[in-house]
């Protein structure tokens, strides 16, 4: 039988539904017994539910004893702050950080902004004087510090009771310090900004259709291939996924999703795009990259083009949320708000994995785990639509896109069981330098017999009836046909003469244009730009204003 939860629980239990919050359901812990106050845990939650608030959080008799402080604490003992006794939550919740989803008790982000020790002063008082209506303590917090008081003064309309939170003027008091300004981050995470919850109000106002809204970011921005991994600056870390990079916007219910030329993605991946409706904005544009993984989680193309593998989205980038174009933005904000936008949202909708540490190590751990490479970008760029190299790759696994310029067919000469002869042997694969199509050899390792096949009777009908690529051997049973199609290869290297070492097919590429297959060369490492002052025009933000979203919708366009 289960056991019943404490009566100052009953409140927190009954105002939510655990099938649909994160938020922890746990049961209140034996009370401590005596006068064994010191040692107590405190949080205080920033928490942005309809209004941006803090809840002080004081461990006591079992529970979180909470007050909601609308305007946070501050440090000058003349500022009393208003404090409204909320329900008692569980110790388990000084854990959570997260999003309260639409719809619920508190909808809304809510981060860890501060946490550490307490105790009464004298100690071991806590209930006594929760029930005379004057606590005094001491905070022993990462941003809190110092002597307090909360004094009930009177229950407000609503019946709940109030209290004042005011600091002593002892030696951690600063009249001149707005600790909530200063310090908006999360203790946990690091995370400042923090968004509000969608109210109905916005999801049924008048909004642009998806491919519509989607156009007001294009184009998307490309990444620059490096030797190494940046040495200075600050950078975000990300996999490098293996896929079709993919932009989607969602629009008051429209969505729509679209490869990096414009290719219309929503009838090749079905479950992507339905399962794009069960992000709740007004209006968003993500930008990421549709992947088939492997049962190590790994991305591989192969897998994509052959139908194999678990199908994901992963998510790296937020250009437009709610009615505000966010692409002036530092990345560090965006991937924050993105981070929110999807704390609800499961499979297949990922958001994009960060590595831990710097450039080399990111790296070291991308080899280890077999993955495709990194991506490092700057923390404080904005989002261009062109290559830049404020987002640099890093491959571990090398990779090219080719033309493919035409085919060997599988003779009579080369017999083989269960072969029909209506086959290619291999591709005839070229790179483009300027206006022309340059070989760059050929392969005829990576494809199924099925694959083949049907690679032969796409071909067939496009031959070009003679050699239009510069630099092709003559080859006696070469078909050659005209460069509409592009091929992802694997390959060893590149050799001295410019032709792919070892080279292994991967899959077609809908989304890309044979024009666009230009040799990859990796730059330099921007070791002195890494640290170079952000673009003309661009102004880093600070910490300040931490809240960007109350929830109201969009502002009138």
């Amino acid at each position: 039988m289960a056991k019943r939860a404490r009566p100052s629980l009953r409140s927190y239990r009954a105002k939510r539904d655990f099938r649909v919050t994160p938020e922890p359901r746990a049961a209140a812990a034996p009370a401590k017994r005596g006068r064994r106050a010191r040692g107590a845990t405190f949080m205080v939650h920033k928490h942005d539910a309809r209004r941006l608030h803090y809840d002080l959080r004081l461990e006591m008799d079992g529970v979180l004893a909470s007050w909601s402080v609308p305007k946070g604490p501050s440090f000058d003992p003349r500022v009393k702050r208003l404090a409204v006794q909320t329900e008692d939550h569980p110790l388990a919740y000084g854990a959570f950080e997260g999003r309260i989803p639409e719809g619920e008790y508190g909808a809304g982000d809510s981060i860890i902004w501060d946490r550490g020790t307490w105790e009464t002063i004298p100690p071991g008082e806590a209930s006594a004087m929760r029930r005379k209506g004057h606590l005094h303590f001491e905070l022993h917090g990462e941003k809190l510090r110092g002597r307090w008081h909360l004094i009930r003064t009177r229950g407000d309309a609503s019946g709940k009771e109030t209290w004042l939170l005011f600091k002593s003027d002892d030696e951690a008091a600063r009249a001149d310090f707005d600790v909530t300004e200063a310090r908006p981050e999360s203790v946990v995470s690091g995370r400042r900004i923090t968004r509000g919850p969608t109210t109905k109000k916005s999801l049924e106002a008048p909004h642009p259709k998806a491919l519509e809204l989607m156009m007001k970011v294009w184009p998307p921005m490309l990444a620059t291939l490096v030797e190494q991994a940046p040495s200075r600056g600050e950078w975000i870390h990300e996999v490098k996924y293996d896929g079709f990079r993919a932009l989607a916007a969602l629009s008051g219910g429209d969505v729509a999703l679209q490869s990096r030329n414009g290719l219309d993605l929503s009838g090749r991946f079905p479950r992507i795009f339905r399962a794009l409706k069960d992000v709740i904005a007004a209006e968003a544009v993500l930008d990421g990259e549709i992947v088939a993984v492997d049962a190590k989680g790994r991305s591989r193309f192969q897998a994509l083009q052959q139908s194999g593998g678990a199908l994901r989205y992963f998510v790296f980038d937020l250009l437009w949320l709610d009615g505000r174009d966010l692409r002036a933005r530092p990345l560090r904000d965006r991937r924050e708000l993105l981070e929110s936008l999807l704390a609800n949202v499961g499979e297949p909708i990922v958001l994009a994995e960060r590595l831990v540490g710097g450039g080399e190590r990111a790296l070291a751990e991308a080899k280890r785990r077999g993955l495709e490479g990194v991506i490092a970008k700057r923390a404080d760029a904005p989002y261009e639509g062109r290559r830049s190299r404020d987002w640099l790759k890093l491959k571990v696994l090398a990779g090219q896109e080719m033309a493919i310029v035409g085919f060997t067919p599988i003779s009579y000469r080369q017999p083989a069981a269960g072969r029909n002869p209506q086959s290619i042997g291999a591709l005839l694969l070229a790179v483009r330098e300027g206006d022309r199509f340059v070989y760059a050899g050929k392969v005829g390792t990576g494809f199924t017999d099925k694959l083949r096949r049907e690679l032969f009777r796409l071909l067939s009908n496009e031959t070009a009836g003679s050699r239009r690529v510069e630099g092709a051997p003559r080859f006696r049973d070469a078909i050659w046909v005209e460069p509409r199609h592009v091929a992802q290869i694997e390959l060893a290297e590149w050799t001295a003469d410019g032709k792919a070492r070892h080279p292994s097919f991967q899959g077609l590429r809908p989304d890309k244009r044979p024009e666009e297959c230009v040799r990859e060369a990796p730059q330099p490492a921007p070791a002195s730009e890494a640290a170079a002052a952000p673009p003309a025009g661009h102004r880093r933000r600070g910490s300040k204003g931490a809240r960007v979203f109350d929830g109201d919708g969009p502002p009138a366009r």
